[in-house]
């Protein structure tokens, strides 16, 4: 007997799965879906069976070496669903099933080096390098600590020769998820005294006591439960666990994530709203797929909506499945949904602790959670009887995964509903482009909600020229108007929130004398300065020095701060408005776990005056006592040489305006730019998604980009900028030799330097493909790589990218 085993091994091999024997005493423990130790090569792997054979027609295979218990299950829908992403994005099964699944439990192998006790060979220098530097260790180093940086290649090589010289082997060793049960000790009440038999034995009235306690409780109890809750004494079980009427046990408990309580009685829904789970929910009861695009404006109530229909999915024994973009747009969410589901309702995002996740996942699997909600990775959760998929903000960028496989999540999302037949709700108030074309053209049903709930009215936007602002000398980032209106709702104690899409204090530091900027030695950017540190840093690459006092070349210190941060925000604010009760929340505030939720619960208390973000407040977030938005600078994104610059702008103004007026009263936006005449811009003011949907469609449709056209940003990276374009030149050369091209109605353009010229220590260079024939396009490409899998991996292939930088 054989088993086809998918292997990830770190490559993009093309191949989909490995044959190994499977030896007689694990016969019978090996089925699909089995988590197994196979050889590879030199070395061990771990691998997932996905089918078995009687026969092989591979004449000389090699056995698997052991089974592994695994709480990860592999169904034959699981390796569906990873067959459809590897031949939609261009990227090996193996890799695929490896990203679908939490890293939290996988298990791992890691070799570690051992040194023979002596040797009599010939090293050279590089082999002596190595040799000395494992000995240097005090115990066996792995080998992946021994190979990083930026000279792998030959300490691999190195480490090879070492290995076939006798001087050096490798040993393997299974390393357990970093995800576990969380095991407590308990007790039971023994056979004896269920049957109401005390053995004999005499018992004191605080072991009856607890006795009588745990027949009430009638199940296995932890020693924390009853020492903590119910006040037993540690003393008083040991006693009857001595006298045999307690038995101790294990008890597996569940870690579940924290959540505030959230008291929302049940709402009259709107006409529109009303309108909206008739259409849902009718298409629910006809069964089978069908695919709705929600397009409300913000404050519809479109979170109601999606919570009735949840509903029925219960009632009918369905499960469903909801993402949204962000954490913190998750953490407001969990709340309101277990308010309403109770432990029906599981929570799967980054933030979690290794634990939680392995429990929120294992409570999916075994169907004790039947509404699952998360972030990208969350369209991955092994829900069953799927009846229902909604997609928040189905338009955000971050639904976009950026290491293979680099997959969509929207799109994925969309493929479970298909395959399993469930409804799909596509919901955001400024969806993609791609999107509402597909619905305008019929592929979705559109549902439009168009009023706010209670007729409240859309915030009134002004918009501040800044070109304007500067001629009058303004001292401070705020424009007068958006000035006067934080001093007015801090006089009337109403809240504002003031959005900038930049982290740090300054984008560059300056040089007024000489015109030096200080750069990443490793990235083609500027590095960022913060104040509070006193530091450089690159959001790409991590790397930080201390702040100058004076310029590196020059030696002058008529150093200047330009461009805005959040952090400069927030001082700007303290400074203009001593009084006011400041927060900020952005990717720097948010790094402890917990913090994203105890930032939003602060600011919802009214225990802060002003909230300054980045796009983490730009969406979903409802906060009724917000009166007054600012934007700082809409241009932050609109100049980017991206062909989705406008559409985010768009997306990023309404969605942050969204925020402001949400209660019963009416809100004000504050758009501070330097070009108001932009179209983003002016539909933006006016609440006009249509209007800037059918402006930006035309643009799209004379370059033939989305959704009339479909992309292939392919990017060739090394530490040899003539190498990275040299793979890029061998590609363009191997897809213009195929003579079908033209025929396929495929373009080419490039090789050419990326945005991002260097990102990390390496060149970046890249070509892109576009084509009104998207499979015929992937069929091309596909063919190419087949023909020289080593190009294959060297290159990074993004699918349908979402952005071009």
């Amino acid at each position: 007997m054989y088993a086809r085993v998918l292997v990830d091994t770190g490559a993009t091999s093309p191949i989909e799965s490995l044959t190994y024997e499977i030896p007689d005493g694990l016969m019978g423990r090996v089925t699909a879906g089995t988590c197994v130790l196979v050889p590879l090569g030199t070395r061990q792997a771990i691998g997932y069976v996905i089918s078995l054979e009687e026969v092989s027609e591979i004449e000389s295979t090699r056995p698997i070496i052991a089974d592994i218990d695994s709480p990860l299950q592999i169904t034959e829908e699981t390796i569906d669903l990873a067959r459809w992403i590897s031949m939609q994005y261009l990227c090996p099964l193996p890799r695929v099933l490896a990203g679908m699944l939490p890293g939290v439990m996988h298990c791992k192998v890691q070799a570690k080096v051992i040194l023979t006790e002596s040797h009599d060979q010939h090293l050279t220098p590089a082999e002596t390098r190595l040799y000395e530097r494992i000995k240097s260790f005090d115990a066996p180093p792995t080998a992946d600590s021994l190979t990083s940086g930026p000279d792998k290649s030959s300490i691999q090589r190195a480490l090879r020769q070492l290995e076939v010289k006798g001087v050096a082997r490798r040993e393997w060793h299974l390393i357990a998820p970093s995800g576990k049960p969380r095991v407590l000790k308990g007790v039971r009440l023994s056979d004896h005294v269920m049957r109401g038999s005390y053995g004999g034995v005499r018992l004191t009235d605080k072991q009856e006591q607890l006795i009588e306690l745990m027949r009430g409780l009638d199940r296995e109890v932890s020693i924390v439960e009853l020492t903590q809750k119910h006040g037993v004494s540690a003393a008083v079980i040991t006693g009857l666990e001595k006298k045999r009427c307690l038995k101790k046990v294990d008890i597996i408990t569940r870690r579940a994530p924290a959540f505030t309580r959230v008291m929302q009685g049940r709402v009259d829904l709107s006409d529109e709203q009303q309108q909206a789970v008739d259409e849902i929910t009718g298409s629910m009861r006809s069964g089978g797929y069908t695919g709705h695009m929600l397009f409300g404006v913000t404050a519809s109530g479109k979170t109601e909506v999606y919570l009735r229909c949840i509903e029925l999915a219960l009632e009918s024994g369905k499960t469903s499945l909801v993402l949204l973009p962000e954490i913190a747009l998750t953490t407001q969410v969990m709340n309101i949904f277990k308010s309403r589901f109770g432990e029906n309702v599981a929570v799967l995002h980054s933030a979690l602790s290794a634990g939680e996740r392995f429990d929120e996942w294992v409570r999916i699997q075994e169907g004790e959670a039947r509404v699952v909600l998360g972030a990208r990775s969350a369209v991955f959760a092994p829900v069953t009887d799927l009846g229902l998929v909604i997609v928040d903000e189905e338009h955000e960028g971050s639904y976009k995964q950026d290491t293979p496989p680099r997959y969509n999540g929207r799109d994925v999302a969309i493929q479970r509903a298909k395959a399993a037949g469930a409804v799909l709700v596509l919901g955001s108030a400024t969806p993609s482009i791609e999107s509402f074309s597909r619905a305008k053209a019929g592929g979705y049903n559109l549902i439009s909600m168009l009023k706010r709930i209670e007729n409240r009215p859309m915030p009134q936007v002004f918009v501040a020229d800044l070109r304007e602002e500067y001629t009058k000398g303004a001292p401070t980032i705020f424009s007068g108007i958006l000035k006067q209106g934080i001093q007015d709702r801090l006089a009337r104690g109403e809240q504002v929130i003031l959005f900038q899409n930049r982290r740090a204090y300054s984008t560059f530091l300056l040089c007024r004398d000489c015109g030096f900027v200080m750069r990443c030695p490793n990235c083609a950017v500027s590095l960022k300065f913060y104040a509070s540190e006193r530091k450089m840093a690159c959001h790409h690459c991590d790397y930080e020095v201390a702040a100058p006092t004076a310029c590196p070349k020059c030696h002058s210190i008529k150093i200047g701060k330009f461009g805005i941060g959040t952090e400069r925000v927030e001082e700007e604010v303290r400074k203009a408005f001593p009084t006011a009760r400041v927060l900020r929340m952005d990717r720097d505030t948010t790094a402890r776990k917990g913090s994203h939720g105890s930032i939003l619960a602060t600011f919802r208390a009214g225990e802060a005056d002003i909230l300054v973000g980045t796009q983490m407040i730009a969406k979903g977030l409802d906060f009724p006592n917000v009166t007054l938005v600012g934007i700082i600078s809409a241009d932050t994104s609109i100049n980017l040489p991206d062909f989705r610059a406008a559409e985010r702008t768009y997306q990023l103004a309404s969605q942050v305006a969204g925020r402001s007026g949400r209660g019963t009263r009416p809100g004000e936006v504050v758009i501070q730019t330097f070009d108001p005449e932009q179209y983003a811009i002016k539909y933006a003011v006016n609440h006009d998604y249509v209007g800037f949907y059918n402006t930006e469609l035309e643009m799209r449709r004379e370059l033939n980009y989305p959704p009339f056209g479909s992309l292939v940003n392919i990017v060739s990276r090394d530490a040899d900028e003539r190498q990275a374009k040299e793979r890029l030149d061998t590609l363009v050369t191997g897809l213009k030799l195929a003579r079908m091209v033209d025929r396929m109605g495929v373009e080419i353009k490039g090789p050419f330097p990326a945005v991002l010229a260097k990102l990390r220590g390496e060149f970046r260079w890249h070509v892109v493909l576009r084509s009104s024939d998207r499979e015929k396009m992937l069929s091309l490409l596909g063919a190419c790589f087949d023909h020289n899998p080593t190009l294959r991996r060297s290159l990074t292939v993004d699918v349908d990218p979402v952005s071009m930088l």
